[in-house]
């Protein structure tokens, strides 16, 4: 079982897309392994009760973190998701880990950051053939008031669910979520709003990107589009957004071969960096270390 943090750590990526089958098939290209299809559900407008909705999930779960997949698989049932699919399909969600949410809340709801006070969620998946329900307890950001996306802060309470053991071992090796990039042209304000939610100061890295790491692991990337487009090639299009994840790998020369054998293409960039572009990831760009 992956084991509660003891602070603030990275926790998750989440991109959106319209169609979950299509995105699992791009994720399964790369070889990453994807748990099964979790039909998500909640509140609809105007009612108290719960209901599901038109997405469900897949999760690339690793021994450190993850990267989940939303998409759409009943085109009749409330979409929460439609305004971020309107702006794009790609990252969306940026979560952060904490040993207990309402605690987090104490601390968080004085702060200068638009927040929701902690909600009890959960949904059903399957835990060596039987059907449990996996629990957590979130606090979300504001949309109006964070346009890169929108930051969960999650305490697992049931975390063995999610973390277990046949889900870790993926054909191409991937071992952690190490760290999430976001590109903005006002990194200062983002800084200032990752160092609040994070517990942790801002570290300005020298080559133009600022860094904010969660006392219990993680590192969260900011970039101008100006030094994204030097280093990957082109910046994203639409912006404020969660630009890119760093996936770290038993051995990345094996992955990029996986990879490349699977018909997707790995870029190479300055310092020996190694990437796949968007086009490819669901809408992030993926960067490959060890």
């Amino acid at each position: 079982m992956h084991p509660p943090p003891t602070a603030t750590a990275l926790d998750h990526l989440g991109a959106i897309v319209r169609d979950l089958a299509a995105g699992a098939a791009r994720w399964e290209q790369m070889g990453f392994l994807l748990t099964p299809v979790s039909r998500q559900r909640g509140r609809l407008p105007g009612r108290e009760d719960e209901s599901l909705w038109a997405s469900a999930n897949r999760c690339a779960v690793f021994e450190t973190g993850y990267l989940e997949l939303i998409g759409l698989v009943d085109t009749q049932a409330f979409n929460p998701w439609e305004k971020f699919l309107q702006r794009f399909e790609g990252g969306h969600l940026l979560a952060l880990r904490v040993p207990n949410a309402d605690a987090a809340w104490t601390r968080l709801s004085g702060q200068p950051v638009a927040l929701d006070a902690p909600v009890q969620r959960q949904r059903q998946l399957d835990v060596d053939g039987v059907q449990q329900t996996m629990r957590f307890r979130n606090i979300f950001s504001r949309d109006a008031a964070c346009p890169e996306g929108r930051y969960i802060v999650i305490e697992h309470q049931t975390p063995a669910y999610l973390w277990q053991p046949r889900y870790l071992t993926h054909p191409n090796g991937a071992r952690a979520l190490t760290a999430v990039m976001l590109c903005a042209e006002d990194t200062e304000a983002l800084a200032t709003r990752l160092a609040i939610l994070c517990e942790a100061p801002t570290i300005n890295a020298g080559d133009g990107s600022l860094h904010v790491q969660p006392p219990g692991g993680g590192r969260i990337e900011l970039y101008t589009p100006q030094i994204w487009a030097q280093r990957y090639g082109t910046a994203p299009e639409v912006r404020p957004c969660f630009a890119g994840v760093e996936i770290r790998f038993a051995s990345r020369t094996r992955a990029a071969a996986l990879m490349a054998q699977n018909g997707v293409s790995v870029q190479a960039g300055l310092n020996e960096e190694r990437f796949v572009l968007p086009a490819s990831t669901n809408g992030i760009l993926m960067r490959l270390v060890e």
